[in-house]
């Protein structure tokens, strides 16, 4: 992986034994241990068990569906940087029940239990993204990271996020988020550097009701939004900041905002925006609508 990506990714685009919307995955553990351990107890086609991780990231929000024409278009543009999908194995107990992903893990760092009667088994665990700086690997990002990337890319359909509780920091509480529209993304360029909006508006359903819950009160409704948009706010900044400070990558392709302040293609590239990027500021403008009539379904 030190030696960089183009040569594996050129190299499959142009192999006809595969189709450029064959999703890519980095393997934190060894990819022969990731072929060879990975098993599904429903799924007996091995074809579709892949499929369906990949396709996750539409109701799940802890990875995002990467081909190797989506690699290869990032490796070969001036726009942004690539990502794919991050996986490993991980070992599940017998205990019964099953424990949610926490939001700041990755993948191979979860923790959950199956149901079954034996010891342990091993499965995919596929949470979070693999970021790449030209073609080398220089990070990863947790579920909520990219929870954050597909927001500002517009490409989540549906999640669960656990939030704490503005009343009782003990106690969590799970909404069910929509993207209400897209996100609105804008560039700027101030004394040279990129000054990028995020314009966020989703909607959510509290799904953690009980008796003994008071979220039926228009005051508290307001609360919950209030520390709902104040916390996705932080964690969108801070994914921001990650991916262009210490990455200095920009998966979220803001790229195709700013090239319209350039006349030739010759002026885009000499600013040379993929080197441009670790200097951007972001402000994050988030509205979660949390609808009263969805308390109860």
């Amino acid at each position: 992986m030190k030696g960089g990506i183009s040569d594996i990714i050129f190299t499959l685009m142009n192999n006809v034994q595969f189709r450029p919307d064959c999703n890519v995955i980095i393997s934190r553990c060894e990819a022969e241990k990731f072929l060879s351990e990975s098993k599904s107890e429903i799924e007996s086609i091995t074809a579709k068990y892949y499929e369906i991780i990949a396709t996750s990231s539409r109701y799940t929000g802890y990875t995002v569906d990467i081909t190797i024409a989506d690699v290869f278009d990032r490796l070969t543009d001036t726009f942004g940087e690539a990502c794919a999908v991050l996986g490993s194995i991980t070992e599940y107990s017998s205990n019964s029940g099953a424990s949610a992903v926490d939001t700041d893990t990755i993948a191979g760092e979860t923790t959950a239990t199956s149901g079954d009667n034996s010891s342990s088994s091993a499965n995919i665990d596929v949470v979070g993204l693999a970021v790449f700086k030209n073609d080398v690997l220089v990070g990863e990002l947790s579920s909520i990271e990219t929870l954050c990337h597909l927001i500002v890319t517009s490409d989540m359909e549906e999640c669960i996020l656990t939030i704490p509780s503005p009343f009782n920091s003990d106690v969590p509480i799970d909404l069910y988020l929509n993207l209400g529209e897209r996100t609105k993304n804008s560039v700027k360029l101030v004394n040279g550097s990129p000054y990028i909006t995020c314009d966020v508006k989703l909607t959510a359903r509290i799904l953690s009701v009980d008796e003994n819950s008071d979220y039926f009160k228009e005051e508290n409704l307001k609360m919950i939004e209030q520390y709902a948009n104040s916390y996705l706010k932080s964690q969108m900044e801070n994914y921001l900041y990650k991916t262009s400070k210490d990455f200095g990558s920009d998966i979220d392709l803001f790229g195709r905002y700013a090239v319209k302040y350039f006349w030739t293609w010759d002026e885009w590239e000499k600013y040379n925006w993929l080197g441009n990027y670790k200097n951007s500021f972001f402000k994050v403008n988030c509205n979660v609508n949390i609808k009263s009539s969805y308390l109860v379904s």
